[in-house]
């Protein structure tokens, strides 16, 4: 009978065995480190392939010039004359005759001295400037006379603020109004030249000078407001000691 083989058993200590994990652990981290490497350097050209079918880059035509080189060309004096010119134009449908006349004047300056391809264009539009105003002359002679005088001084009416002298100047146009403006709106512009003396009368408190006194009672006058006339002169006598002719040229406009 065989003597039994004696058996070797190998025993590690514990700092050993901490080792071994450990060196376990790093092998694996590396393996993955690795791996992650490689698929990065695989993914990177399908990457960049697919942004460029997606993002093209832009191709340029050979005629196109670039945005800088276009913008960099200067203008031609004749179409800075055009864009001049062509900012002052009045509105085509203005009722003004007189807007259209300088609109015509603008045209014939373009017909000279602008870019020589739009010479026509601008000749057309001087003519049509010129048919429009012939149509309002046309429209404006049609109307009573009465209807034009009406136009024609309100258009000159002062801007109604607190000065005395535009007040005065305000009563007298529409004492002219009522004698010669159309019939039908005589009482309406008598009240109006009244409503304005009044004011004046307010602003100034009767304290006119002379020749302030002279036109408000030369526009009562017009007004036929004797007494109102008559009241403005006596204050006027009180106030300022006024000189011998002056009296007299109010005393006239008063007993005419």
């Amino acid at each position: 009978m065989k003597k039994a083989e004696k058996q070797v058993r190998v025993v590690h200590s514990r700092s050993q065995k901490v080792w071994g994990v450990v060196a376990l652990v790093g092998l694996f981290t590396c393996g993955l480190l690795v791996g992650w490497g490689i698929n990065e350097k695989r993914s990177a050209p399908k990457q960049l392939e697919m942004e460029q079918v997606a993002n093209p880059a832009p191709q340029v035509d050979g005629d196109v010039k670039p945005a800088t080189e276009q913008n960099s060309e200067p203008k031609e004096t004749c179409q800075i004359i055009e864009d001049l010119l062509m900012e002052q134009l009045a509105p085509v449908d203005s009722q003004d005759i007189e807007l259209h006349e300088y609109n015509i004047t603008l045209y014939e300056k373009l017909v000279m001295n602008g870019c020589s391809e739009n010479q026509m264009k601008y000749h057309k539009a001087a003519q049509r400037e010129r048919e429009i105003v012939n149509a309002l002359q046309q429209t404006n002679s049609s109307q009573q006379t009465c209807e034009q005088i009406e136009t024609l001084l309100l258009g000159q009416m002062p801007y109604a603020d607190g000065n005395s002298d535009y007040r005065i100047d305000r009563a007298k146009i529409y004492a002219n109004l009522s004698e010669r403006g159309c019939p039908e709106n005589s009482a309406k512009y008598v009240e109006l030249a009244k409503q304005e003396l009044d004011i004046a009368r307010a602003l100034e408190d009767d304290k006119f000078d002379n020749d302030e006194t002279i036109e408000v009672v030369e526009t009562y006058k017009r007004l036929n407001m004797q007494a109102a006339a008559e009241e403005i002169f006596e204050t006027a006598k009180k106030l300022t000691n006024p000189a011998i002719d002056f009296i007299l040229e109010v005393e006239k406009i008063i007993n005419e």
